[in-house]
């Protein structure tokens, strides 16, 4: 608890000593180096001749002041010698005259004479003044009595500083009228010594750093020396010269560097047209292709289903039947990569136009279901179709919208275990955009991975995704088929959690509600 409280009373301390040093610290900020040095300056020099006149004023008064108390014993060892014969004798008159002679002094401003019994004989002048101080001495008056002396009385007299004092004041006034014009010449010598020692320097300095500062190239600050001025001036030029090699040494990097940008811009831009040129080679290669790659194999087909029907006849072995099986099941997947592969190429090659009708997303993924009832029995799937009930038809091509929900069925079978389940709907929003969603509890796709499976001919190099066979191309030709409506194909997953993959149809895709039945008039 001790060892807590000191550390608060210290802490509390050091911050009294910041706030202190920073409120000093905005008492004696300056604009100007000139008005600081003058602040400091003037104070210091005033202090200083100040000082040094008071101790003058000081040591002339007292010595005025001694030399008055000096005059004041002469006075009174003369003034007992001249009246002794008359206060023995009691002589007024003799009396009066020697004093009204010594009250000529301006100085002396009382006399006061005492017999031998102690009464006062005679009294002149005052005891106190109003303006000064008054020094009072006394005497004692001996006469000469045969051969001795005999005490015949006392002498007081009573002087005034007042003859100082007005002295002292018109000196105070020579000093201080003599003193202003001493600090005016000192601080107009410093001023001067300033401009000459740091001033120029500091307005060469300013104007050095403002110049950088708007722009202009940097100059350096002519000076010479070797105090610390100089020094300062020296440093900022050893800083200019490296900032101007810095700036030159960038600028040639940045040429350098837009030249190899506008060389690799080059490249690339070549690169990049060769390799649209012989995209468009490639899908009108492919595009052009259609007829002759299906015909054959629309033949193999139906000669393989000939066979295994056994139209014209038993082949005598039931395993050619068999084989005729698997000729045509081989047959109609090759045929489905090559329609899949044909519309993906006829996407990229510009000529996926879609052909709008009033379509009924209901009814497409009803037969979409039907199209891979099969595939979903033998996996165990359940399914789950949500349909908004507001849903309304939509401006599409159906060929292509059941193509992809048949390619997104078939992917959330694909990839969804026994026992799983797939949920397949459509939607509207308040912007009336329609969406059609197909959400499976398979084995999800890693986060980082979800725009590789956008790509053509690309399978996720997993071993779970490695178990399936496919060519990489149904997600490519879905964005396609969404892009080709105007619309956006997004998926949505976690590994182990499944995926949703959703088309999102624009707003003017969808029907306008239909108007209600008009009621007949009355009457």
């Amino acid at each position: 608890m001790g060892a807590s409280g000191e550390s608060d009373v210290v802490r509390t301390g050091d911050g009294n000593r910041a706030a202190a040093h920073s409120g000093l610290a905005r008492l004696y900020r300056f604009r100007s180096v000139r008005t600081a040095f003058l602040a400091v300056t003037i104070p210091l020099i005033l202090a200083v001749v100040g000082s040094f006149f008071v101790l003058l004023e000081l040591e002339t008064y007292d010595e005025a002041l001694s030399k008055l108390e000096i005059k004041l014993e002469r006075m009174l060892a003369s003034n007992v010698l001249i009246l002794a014969h008359a206060v023995w004798e009691r002589d007024d008159t003799l009396i009066a005259t020697h004093a009204a002679s010594a009250m000529l002094d301006p100085e002396l401003v009382g006399i006061s004479i005492y017999d031998r019994r102690g009464d006062l004989i005679a009294d002149f002048g005052v005891k106190t003044v109003s303006e000064g101080t008054t020094i009072t001495r006394d005497m004692p008056i001996t006469h000469t009595v045969g051969t001795g002396l005999e005490y015949a009385g006392r002498l007081v007299l009573v002087m005034t500083d007042a003859e100082i004092r007005e002295s002292a004041k018109s000196r105070i006034l020579v000093l201080i009228a003599f003193a202003v014009l001493l600090t005016v010449a000192i601080v107009l010598a410093a001023q001067v010594a300033f401009d000459l020692v740091i001033g120029r320097a500091l307005r060469d300095l300013q104007r050095a750093i403002d110049s950088t500062r708007l722009g202009a190239p940097r100059q350096e600050v002519q000076w010479s020396g070797t105090d610390e001025v100089a020094r300062v001036i020296d440093a900022f030029n050893r800083m200019q010269r490296r900032h101007t090699a810095y700036e030159a040494a960038l600028d040639d990097a940045r040429i350098e560097l837009e030249h190899r940008v506008e060389e690799r811009t080059a490249e690339l831009k070549r690169a990049r047209d060769e390799a649209r040129a012989a995209s468009r080679s490639k899908s009108a290669f492919l595009a052009n292709m259609s007829h002759e790659l299906r015909t054959p194999l629309n033949a193999i087909i139906g000669f393989a289903e000939v066979l295994k029907n056994q139209k014209f006849g038993p082949l005598g072995d039931a395993r050619y039947s068999n084989y005729a099986e698997i000729v045509r099941n081989s047959g109609t997947h090759l045929l489905d990569l090559i329609n899949d592969l044909l519309d993906l190429s006829r996407a990229e090659a510009g000529g996926l136009v879609p052909t709008d009708s009033t379509v009924a997303l209901a009814a497409q993924i009803r037969r979409a279901i039907e199209m891979s009832s099969a595939a979903i029995e033998s996996g165990q799937i359940t399914v789950d179709v949500r349909i908004d009930p507001e849903l309304p038809p939509v401006r599409a091509d159906a060929r292509l919208i059941l193509q992809l929900l048949s390619n997104l069925i078939t992917n959330a079978v694909k990839f969804t275990g026994a026992g799983g389940k797939i949920t397949i709907g459509a939607r509207i929003d308040d912007r009336r955009s329609v969406s059609l969603y197909v959400s499976d509890t398979g084995i999800g796709i890693p986060e980082g991975q979800i725009d590789k499976v956008l790509e053509p001919f690309t399978q996720l190099d997993t071993r779970l995704h490695r178990e399936h066979r496919g060519a990489g191309l149904g997600l490519p030709l879905c964005r396609a088929i969404a892009q080709a409506h105007g619309g956006e194909l997004s998926i949505a997953s976690k590994p182990g959690e499944g995926t949703t993959i959703t088309l999102t149809l624009p707003p003017w895709r969808a029907m306008p509600p239909a108007d209600p039945p008009k009621r007949p008039r009355e009457g």
